[in-house]
């Protein structure tokens, strides 16, 4: 068996100009009635997250950690914790907010000391 075998011989070859006729009619039917490209809809991208270190008192560190554990349905981070601080302030007035930052600037570290304080 040589190479002169694996030739296509013209014999088996019979689609008629009729029938390539046909198949472009119906290649072409097939093709979209209009050659606009379709609009892609631009995404709105998700928020994006700046991370910022900033240093707390020892106490302040175990009372987040304390308020990350307080919810068992949902799981809660530290940054969480910000958040919910931030939107919370958000809800007060501009002298309340000054007169909390000012407290809060000249104030000495927390001490857990205060009975009232239910983290647990």
């Amino acid at each position: 068996m040589g190479l002169k075998d694996l030739v296509r011989k013209p014999d088996q070859v019979e689609i008629s100009a009729r029938a390539t006729e046909e198949a472009a009619e119906a290649f072409i039917a097939g093709a979209p009635l209009s050659a606009k490209p379709k609009i892609k809809l631009k995404r709105k991208k998700a928020p994006t997250f700046v991370r910022t270190t900033f240093s707390l008192s020892k106490d302040i560190n175990i009372k987040i950690d304390k308020m990350t554990l307080m919810p068992s349905e949902f799981k809660v981070t530290r940054s969480d914790v910000v958040r919910a601080a931030i939107i919370a302030m958000r809800k007060l007035g501009k002298a309340e907010i000054i007169a909390l930052l000012e407290a809060t600037s000249k104030a000495e570290p927390l001490v857990s000391q205060d009975p009232d304080e239910k983290y647990d």
